[in-house]
């Protein structure tokens, strides 16, 4: 396995996680890696994904994340995920 990165906590605004689909890449979609996202996120932070498979939606809900789908890009996916770390939190 390897070391998992470092990040700061509470600096990132913007978050755009374009890691291969879960099935070809699954370490990049587990939980802990967006446990940590969430926590290194400024409040009212974006995390943004091609991925807008259910359970990935589900999972970043369960974090703690306000999750949306959105339309795709034109010409590539229909959908798309907009996931908010609520101010409040």
């Amino acid at each position: 396995a390897s070391p998992a990165a470092v990040l700061p906590a509470a600096g990132y605004d913007v978050v755009y996680f374009d890691a291969f689909a879960p099935e070809k890449q699954p370490e990049m979609w587990d939980e802990s890696v967006f446990r940590r996202l969430f926590a290194a996120m400024s409040p009212d932070g974006i995390l943004t994904t091609y991925c807008a498979k259910g359970v990935v939606r589900r999972l970043l809900q369960s974090i703690g994340f306000t999750v949306e789908r959105l339309p795709g890009p034109p010409g590539g996916k229909r959908e798309i995920l907009r996931a908010r770390k609520s101010a409040a939190l």
